[in-house]
C-alpha cells in the first residue's frame, strides 16, 4: 500500500464540507498519480480492529485528515496521533493537514512533532501547534475551498438559514428561519444523520428515527428545503442575500458563492479565527441571541475590501495547497 488516507469524514455524502474536502485530497492525489486511495473512516477505532490494524501497517505513507478531530483533547483525535505513531514505528511517513489543533495536551504535540509534514487549517492551530511542539507549523484555508465552484453573476434575493453541531443552536436557527420566513437549508442530505459504523438492527432503528424525526421537522419548519450534494448548495447560496449558520463549512461554502454570512460560534475557534485569516469583518460573528427579526435590518453586504481579501485568500491558498500536494507525493519516494 503507498497512501493511506485517515480520517475520511465523507461519510455516504452526508455532510457537504466533507464532501468537498475529501474530493480535494483524491482529486490532487490522483493528479500525482496516486488514485483510488484506501481510507479509513472518521471515528474508527482502530485499535480493536486486526483489519485496519494491517491497513495502517502497510501503509508507506499515512496521510491524516485532522479536519475538525484534534481539538479539546477528544479521544478519537488521539486515535490519529497514535496511528500516526505506528506508522512511524514501522518505517513509513505521515502527514497531518487540514488540521484544527486547539487545547490539546502536551504529549499530543510531541507525538505530532515526529510527523514528516504538517498543515493546519488555519493560522490560530498553527501557532498553537507550533508553540507546544517547537516546529514551524504551515498553514492554508480549510480544503473545502481548495476547488473553485462556478459562481456566475446573478439576482439575490432571500436569505437561507443553515445548521449547527450545537443541537440547541440548530432549534434556534430552525426557529428563526420559520418566524422570518427564510429558508432552512442545511449542509446535509438529511436533518439527522447514520453514523457508518452503525450496523445490523442498530444501522435499522437508527434509520426509522431519522426519518420520523425529519418528518416531524418539516411539518415544524415547512420553509426547510434539503438539497443532496454541494454543487447544489453552494447554487443555493449563490441565489442568496445572506447565510446566517452556526456551521464552519456553511460559511466556507458561503466564501465560495461570495455569499454575504452571519455565523454562531461552533464548537471550536474555527468560524472566527476563518474570518480572521480572510480579513472579514468580525462582526459577522454573533450571539445566538442576536436570532431575531432585527438582525435582517442590518445590511451584511461585504465590502469591497472583504471581496478583495476572498480573492486574495482563496488564490493565495489554492497556490499553497499545490505545494503541499506535491510535498505529501513526495513522501512515498
Amino acid at each position: 500500500m503507498g497512501i493511506l488516507l485517515m480520517n475520511d469524514t465523507d461519510e455516504d455524502s452526508s455532510h457537504f464540507g466533507c464532501m468537498r474536502v475529501m474530493r480535494s485530497i483524491r482529486e490532487a492525489l490522483a493528479q500525482r498519480g496516486y488514485g483510488s486511495l484506501p481510507s479509513l473512516k472518521v471515528g474508527t477505532d482502530w485499535r480493536s480492529s486486526a483489519h485496519e490494524k494491517a491497513k495502517i501497517d502497510a501503509a508507506k505513507v499515512l496521510l491524516i485528515n485532522g479536519e475538525g478531530t484534534l481539538h479539546h483533547e477528544k479521544r478519537k483525535g488521539l486515535w490519529l496521533l497514535e496511528a500516526g505513531e505506528r506508522v512511524r514505528a514501522n518505517g513509513g511517513k505521515v502527514a497531518l493537514i487540514n488540521a484544527l489543533w486547539q487545547e490539546n495536551p502536551e504529549h499530543w504535540a510531541n507525538l505530532a512533532a515526529r510527523f514528516d509534514l504538517i498543515y493546519s487549517r488555519d493560522s490560530q492551530s498553527a501557532a498553537e501547534l507550533s508553540n507546544q511542539s517547537g516546529i514551524d507549523v504551515a498553514w492554508i484555508g480549510d480544503l473545502s475551498m481548495f476547488q473553485w465552484p462556478e459562481t456566475p453573476d446573478q439576482i439575490r434575493n432571500g436569505v437561507t438559514v443553515s445548521c449547527s453541531v450545537n443541537r440547541d443552536v440548530v432549534k434556534r436557527l430552525a426557529n428563526f428561519a420559520t418566524s422570518t420566513g427564510s429558508a432552512y437549508v442545511p449542509v446535509t442530505p438529511h436533518i439527522k444523520h447514520v453514523s457508518v459504523h452503525a450496523r445490523g438492527l442498530k444501522r435499522m432503528l437508527r434509520k426509522a428515527y431519522v426519518r420520523n424525526a425529519e418528518k416531524r421537522f418539516l411539518t415544524k419548519h415547512p420553509y426547510t428545503r434539503l438539497v443532496q450534494n454541494d454543487a447544489d448548495y453552494i447554487a443555493e447560496l449563490c441565489q442568496r442575500e445572506l447565510l446566517v449558520t452556526g456551521r464552519f463549512h456553511a460559511v466556507c461554502m458561503a466564501i465560495l458563492a461570495k455569499t454575504p454570512f452571519v455565523a454562531i460560534r461552533s464548537n471550536s475557534w474555527k468560524i472566527q479565527t476563518l474570518l480572521k485569516d480572510v480579513g472579514l469583518n468580525p462582526d459577522r460573528i454573533q450571539p445566538v441571541s442576536a436570532l431575531n427579526a432585527e438582525l435582517l435590518d442590518k445590511d451584511w453586504s461585504f465590502a469591497k475590501s472583504e471581496h478583495e481579501a476572498i480573492d486574495a485568500s482563496l488564490r493565495r491558498w489554492r497556490a499553497d495547497g499545490e505545494v503541499m500536494f506535491d510535498r505529501i507525493a513526495g513522501l512515498t519516494s
